[in-house]
């Protein structure tokens, strides 16, 4: 382990260290919510969005929730124009930094305004959270770390007025100082993201990972993402010890080489320095994570808190369930799904809510669309949570309605939940694709029917039997490939059991039942 590693990450937990300790403090959270919410409409006034709604006149939350009403992005896309085409304080008084591309897991593109008080509210939960782990997991701060980067193939964009559209890695949600001194002990360069393809991005990040003697946490987003990776090191492992030498050598004391260990997936001798792994686990990715546990036995696997590319609403510290609201970070609202009423931050009980937001970057009571279960509330520090999932995320062709969660159950009971499968419609009709040769088509649709509304459309036949599509190859990067070639980024992309999207006998290999 090098000594410029080590070096490195203490100076960024030296950085780290205040945020942390304020937000760990006693604190008021109706005081430090109401403080921010009002300074920010001060500061925003003098805007389109702030003169329409009043800014200027509000002096409470009562007068905020009366004046500003509920928003989804839709409400935004107009002003959004505006900003491309170079207008100044639409949503925000601040200048617009660039626009993230994004995009739901129902919804098309998204561009969401970025301004430096929006970069600043994440690293209020990232700083945090990073030196949590620095002092808390024993290790990390002895190597290198691996950050999710983005390629970007189809190269840099920009709109009209030359805002640029995209992050291209993770390193960017940091200070610029932090970005500087993290790149030092990054395992993976930032210029595997000019790749010229997806199996080139994979093939230069699994030789800059692999020759990396030091690596000591991995952050991802997509759990998938990072056992795709693995076997694309697998797939590849020839070709690979052809330009990373050092995979003959010894794996620990087996007497085996590094590259017999690939072969076999014994990835804790690949990477023995291994002490965390960041990933989403939560939701539908509880699925998807369990084979990075297999991979991964003896490492840390820790559930990211709830993150989306509008805000940063939680995150894990270690040793506790569930994930703390990022207090200082923004200014939230919890719609209940027991009384549908709002409540704010110190008015939470233990239940499930809908999320909504009123951040920097120009959003105001935007209902983010994702459902958490408040886990437990203190007086003086933030609440915990935990992600359930996505609101309304249901493919409706004829008013049947299947969501995400009614495929989670259906995958149990079918006992699908160690495999890949996904439901789609195709034409007026839904087929399963998965590598399990178990199910038949009638199996699947007798269980679709226990959903009433499935049933009842199945019965007036506007749906045909379901069918059962099986699949081979590596159906989860096959997924992955589809949803970056429809405008995607990496990190966007969430493990799902059913897509409203069709043809996707285009992009998996399949074989006959």
């Amino acid at each position: 382990m090098s000594v410029g590693s080590r070096i490195c990450n203490q100076i960024c937990k030296g950085f780290y260290g205040n945020e942390y300790r304020h937000f760990m403090a006693d604190c008021n959270p109706k005081s430090v919510q109401e403080d921010y919410l009002l300074a920010l409409l001060r500061r925003n006034a003098d805007t389109d969005y702030g003169k329409k709604y009043g800014f200027g006149e509000i002096r409470s939350y009562e007068d905020f929730a009366k004046q500003v009403p509920l928003t989804v992005y839709e409400d935004y896309e107009p002003y959004i124009e505006d900003i491309c085409g170079g207008k100044q304080k639409v949503l925000t008084k601040e200048p617009v930094m660039l626009l993230e591309l994004t995009s739901g897991s129902s919804s098309g593109k998204k561009l969401i305004p970025y301004t430096k008080s929006l970069k600043q509210e994440f690293q209020k939960g990232i700083k945090p959270w990073l030196y949590d782990i620095y002092n808390k997991v024993e290790g990390v701060c002895q190597g290198k770390s691996y950050w999710s980067i983005t390629p970007v193939t189809a190269g840099k964009s920009y709109t009209e007025s030359g805002i640029p559209i995209g992050f291209e890695e993770d390193a960017e949600y940091f200070g610029v100082l932090e970005q500087g001194i993290m790149k030092r002990i990054f395992a993976v360069s930032s210029k595997v993201k000019f790749s010229s393809d997806m199996d080139d991005f994979y093939m230069r990040t699994a030789t800059e990972l692999l020759g990396c003697k030091e690596l000591t946490l991995i952050s991802v987003w997509n759990p998938t993402f990072l056992t795709i990776l693995c076997d694309f090191i697998r797939e590849h492992v020839e070709e690979l010890v052809s330009q990373v030498p050092e995979l003959e050598q010894s794996a620990g004391e087996s007497g085996k080489s590094i590259a017999d260990a690939i072969r076999h997936n014994r990835w804790e001798q690949v990477f023995p320095h291994l002490k965390i792994i960041s990933c989403w686990a939560d939701g539908s990715a509880a699925d998807s994570v369990k084979q990075v546990r297999e991979y991964f036995p003896n490492t840390y696997i820790q559930p990211k808190g709830l993150l989306a590319t509008e805000c940063f609403v939680s995150f894990p510290l270690v040793g506790e369930e569930g994930s703390r609201l990022s207090l200082y970070s923004h200014f939230f609202e919890f719609r209940s799904v027991e009384d549908e009423q709002i409540y704010l931050t110190h008015q939470l009980q233990k239940g499930v809510y809908e999320v909504i937001v009123t951040t920097g970057g120009g959003f105001y009571r935007y209902c983010l669309g994702d459902m958490i279960e408040v886990l437990e509330v203190y007086e003086n520090t933030p609440p915990r949570v935990r992600f359930l999932r996505r609101k309304g995320i249901t493919c409706d062709l004829f008013g049947e309605k299947l969501t995400e969660e009614f495929l989670r159950k259906i995958g149990e009971e079918l006992g699908l939940q160690d495999t890949f499968y996904l439901l789609a419609p195709e034409g007026n009709r839904y087929c399963l694709y998965t590598l399990a040769q178990t199910v038949t088509d009638e199996a699947l649709d007798r269980a679709l029917r226990t959903s009433y509304h499935y049933d009842y459309c199945r019965s007036l036949g506007q749906l045909q039997s379901a069918e059962v599509r099986l699949v081979s190859g590596n159906p989860q990067q096959d997924y992955l490939k589809r949803m970056t070639a429809d405008g995607m980024r990496l990190g966007d992309i969430k493990p799902a059991h059913l897509s409203r999207k069709s043809n996707w006998d285009d992009w998996f290999q399949q074989e006959d039942k």
